[in-house]
């Protein structure tokens, strides 16, 4: 099994003063830690992956909040080419209402001509929740489900053959040919995350595959992943494997990672409720995202499953701890690759690179001797 891991870019601590200036308060102009100054740091975390065997360096996509603050994956992870030597590079993922389709499709050629044979770009793309950043960026989030369908259809045309043949209501493109010439297929390289049902049957009918990103809960992304392997199976193909996001902390003894885990994965998880408003009203409302609106009135009345939940579920702990937790969730998204996530909330880089490195030297080399299969459609069912 390929491990991997993630840099987020998050500013934790500035998000009691972005929200007062969201009110309308007077605040300071910028945060007491700098965003440049986490940049800087987290950049490390990339060559720490590259020395110490992981198999891959992937980051996200977000803009407007300290949620996490990669506005262009593809852009970032071109300069973490740059500074590695080994390492896959991948995109945990690139909102693709967002974006023109042909533009994703151009950035992930040119960035693999630049890697070269012996490293791969994996292009993992969703469909995106926020509000704020849908509204910051001018684009109708009630059309967030056709415009990812088209894209979809769009990305994966280009990513295969280079060319593109397309009319949608959004996207219609006529012969169109990518240069640089691509000169393999990359449409197995494109990955998708889906966290309603909706983003589930888009991507197993064009047969992308699941890249498993547990914002709400391990329980619910379960399902998710076991609904997908079903429908996925409907339409004739072969099993897939999944990628499998997961949150970390590892330490000596169990009562130091305790500490660390229970903190930051809490401070993690309060962060994502602020960034995606998950106590507000607003999601029942639009258009594909309706399935949302019973989450949002679930944590409006106790968030505290969710803030828990990272902390109650994901692999902490000593070594030993940590390579059994992660074995079990291995094997049961069915996991061909896992990208840990190592800097969350408001966690001192120092602790996120000890963390980092007792992992790599004593967690990863069990961990990739794992060979996890599909889930069973028998279980799926």
């Amino acid at each position: 099994m390929r491990v991997s891991a993630t840099v987020f870019n998050q500013n934790y601590t500035d998000w009691d003063r972005y929200e007062a200036e969201e009110r309308g308060e007077s605040v300071a102009a910028r945060p007491l830690k700098s965003d440049r100054e986490v940049f800087n740091e987290e950049i490390n975390l990339a060559r720490i992956a590259d020395e110490t065997g992981f198999d891959a360096l992937w980051t996200i996509e977000h803009h407007f909040t300290p949620y996490t603050m990669v506005t262009n994956p593809l852009q970032y992870l071109t300069y973490i080419a740059g500074i590695t030597q080994r390492i896959d590079l991948g995109t945990m993922v690139t909102v693709l209402p967002w974006h023109n389709p042909v533009r994703v499709a151009e950035d992930v050629n040119m960035l693999d001509a630049f890697l070269g044979p012996g490293r791969e770009i994996i292009c993992g793309v969703g469909r995106g929740l926020g509000r704020r950043e849908y509204a910051g960026l001018g684009i109708d989030q009630a059309e967030a489900r056709e415009r990812f369908d088209e894209s979809l259809q769009v990305l994966r045309q280009l990513l295969a053959t280079g060319v593109c043949h397309f009319d949608g209501k959004h996207y219609q493109i006529k012969n169109l040919r990518l240069r640089p010439q691509p000169d393999r297929d990359l449409s197995a390289n494109l990955w998708c995350a889906g966290g309603t049902d909706e983003t589930v049957e888009i991507i197993a009918k064009y047969n992308v595959r699941p890249l498993v990103i547990p914002t709400a809960s391990l329980g619910l992304s379960l399902e998710t992943a076991r609904k997908y392997a079903r429908l996925h199976r409907e339409a004739g193909y072969a099993p897939s494997r999944t990628k499998l996001a997961l949150w970390t902390y590892v330490a000596d003894s169990e009562a130091a990672a305790r500490r660390g885990a229970e903190r930051y994965m809490v401070e993690y998880a309060d962060s994502a409720l602020r960034h995606y408003e998950l106590r507000g009203s607003h999601l029942g409302d639009i258009k594909g995202y309706e399935s949302y609106g019973a989450m949002q009135k679930a944590l409006k009345a106790d968030p505290t499953p969710f803030l828990r939940g990272f902390f109650d579920t994901h692999p902490w702990g000593t070594p030993q701890q940590t390579i059994k937790r992660a074995t079990e969730l291995a094997e049961a998204f069915g996991t061909e690759e896992i990208m840990f996530i190592f800097k969350y909330g408001g966690m001192p880089i120092d602790c996120a690179e000890k963390s980092m490195r007792l992992f790599a030297k004593e967690v990863l080399p069990a961990l990739q001797a794992l060979n996890p299969q599909p889930i069973d459609v028998r279980v799926a069912a």
